[in-house]
């Protein structure tokens, strides 16, 4: 849902600059247009633009096109306690049984789609309810804050040691629970899917109570994840098992967090904005939950006060993560794509160019300790800024392509706290 290249904006603290000049440029160094024609060309490179970081959070985020399911639980010291659990609809394409067949068991197939955030090492539970009500949305889509009301007492609670590397995890149900649903499709009580919701309205899975370890991501491919059904026709000559299977018709992930304590703690709404300067020089994004980090460029047009007649050739955003807050089992996202928000912080557009969406990329500023920082180029927001006839206060933010999927966070440095790694530089042309 959330993808695109975000141009950051900035504005001048004039005369401290550092300057190149040049005036041996050529056309393939220097594209400037027609109004270049003078022999006397400067170019300047500026890193003293204002970079100003806060942290908004999103109201909701749909999560029931996501291709994923997201169960899990765990303590994390920058976003508190994470807590995200799976609903589900089920439904099959054939509602047919032989009239002799007895079921054997019940369970239900979870294949794994290789995501995992946190610590996989650590035992996790899956407690599987029913829903008493079907799910339901006044939208085309669910949110990360829906919640549609289940049984207290779970159908089965499983424990299991997460592998997200293998194929699939299987959950025994208890076989009451299973001979009622086959028992109503081989007698044709259930013959399509609104019969099937009156006798099953869907499946919740939550995680453990206790738990603190990692959140999996579970697939939502019919081939994948499904309720299956073992069963026999005893008057055969040969005993043989079959199957039956249920998949997922329609799903969402309740993600949510506790930040109480924490810095996070007073964003109360969509509005509300955290300035890194009252969070310990931090700001913070985080998948799935709704945190951003809104960069604003506050003396961007204070670039008219070197000349007017000018033209910005390039403008690149330098955004340092936090060392402390990225590892191996919660690692950075490799690539960042731009949006802007406006004043209300709704979401407004996403930042492309003539042939593309912007994307910011994680590169390594040193290799031997690891430094990472994040290249994110801005030109065509610096633009739209400059250009504007009425100011507008607009701002940039950084998402993930898999925003929606994923609760992977990122830990941002602004300016003072990186050291002024955290910058935007512009290179600026100006002719006499």
């Amino acid at each position: 849902m959330f993808k695109s290249y975000l141009k950051l904006f900035s504005a001048i603290v004039i005369l401290m600059i550092s300057i190149s000049c040049s005036t041996d440029t050529t056309e393939e160094s220097l594209i400037a247009g027609e109004d270049f024609t003078s022999t006397n060309i400067r170019v300047l490179s500026i890193d003293t633009f204002s970079v100003q970081f806060s942290t908004m959070k999103f109201d909701s985020i749909t999560t029931s096109d996501s291709s994923r399911l997201l169960i899990g639980k765990y303590a994390d010291d920058d976003m508190g306690i994470v807590n995200s659990s799976a609903y589900m609809q089920l439904s099959t394409y054939y509602y047919d049984l032989d009239n002799e067949a007895v079921l054997d068991s019940v369970g239900l197939v979870l294949g794994y789609d290789t995501y995992y955030y946190n610590d996989t090492t650590q035992v996790a539970t899956l407690n599987i309810h029913k829903l008493t009500n079907k799910m339901s949305t006044d939208d085309t889509y669910f949110y990360n804050t829906t919640e549609t009301a289940y049984e207290t007492t779970p159908l089965m609670s499983h424990s299991y040691v997460p592998t997200p590397n293998k194929d699939s995890l299987f959950v025994k149900l208890p076989y009451t629970f299973g001979e009622e649903l086959f028992n109503d499709i081989r007698d044709n009580n259930i013959t399509d899917e609104e019969s099937l919701y009156q006798k099953l309205k869907g499946l919740t899975i939550q995680p453990g109570t206790d738990d603190n370890g990692s959140i999996i991501g579970f697939s939502t491919a019919s081939e994948d994840t499904y309720l299956r059904f073992f069963y026999t026709i005893p008057d055969e000559l040969e005993s043989e098992e079959y199957t039956y299977d249920i998949s997922i018709s329609s799903y969402y992930n309740n993600i949510k967090s506790d930040v109480t304590g924490l810095p996070l703690e007073v964003i109360t709404d969509q509005e509300y904005n955290l300035s890194s300067s009252v969070s310990d020089g931090i700001s913070y994004n985080q998948a799935g939950i709704g945190y951003v980090t809104k960069i604003e460029f506050p003396t961007l047009k204070n670039i008219y006060d070197i000349s007017t007649e000018g033209t910005i050739l390039d403008a690149i955003l330098y955004i340092e993560p936090n060392t402390d807050s990225h590892s191996d089992i919660q690692p950075l996202s490799e690539e960042l794509l731009l949006y802007t928000i406006d004043q209300n912080n709704d979401l407004a557009s996403q930042i492309t160019n003539t042939t593309d969406v912007v994307t910011g990329l994680l590169t390594s500023e040193d290799a031997e300790f690891n430094d990472k920082i994040y290249t994110i180029p801005v030109i065509d927001f610096v633009d739209q800024k400059l250009n504007e006839t009425t100011d507008t206060e607009d701002a940039l933010i950084l998402i993930s392509s898999d925003y929606n999927s994923t609760i992977n966070k990122i830990i941002f440095n602004d300016s003072e706290r990186s050291n002024y790694k955290t910058k935007l530089i512009i290179t600026y042309a100006i002719y006499e």
